[in-house]
């Protein structure tokens, strides 16, 4: 008798973690949020600074903000 065919997506290797969760792809996310975090701060000053409305530039500043808190606090975790 042969073997039976291989099914999709059950390999009978062992399983890799997913890279998503890894502590290094949560420090590099972290670094890129925090990054963007601190430009968007420069742009909200370079739009005082023209009188411009800053409010959009300041929502940006908080999700990237806000991102950037959660990865550091994830890539801490492990």
């Amino acid at each position: 008798m042969s073997d039976p065919a291989p099914r999709p997506g059950h390999s009978s290797e062992g399983r890799r973690a997913s890279a998503w969760t890894s502590p290094r792809t949560s420090r590099v996310l972290a670094v890129v949020f925090t990054v963007a975090a601190l430009g968007s701060v420069v742009l909200v000053v370079v739009d005082l600074v023209i009188s411009r409305p800053a409010a959009g530039d300041l929502f940006i500043v908080f999700l990237n903000g806000f991102a950037a808190v959660i990865l550091w606090m994830l890539a801490r975790r492990t």
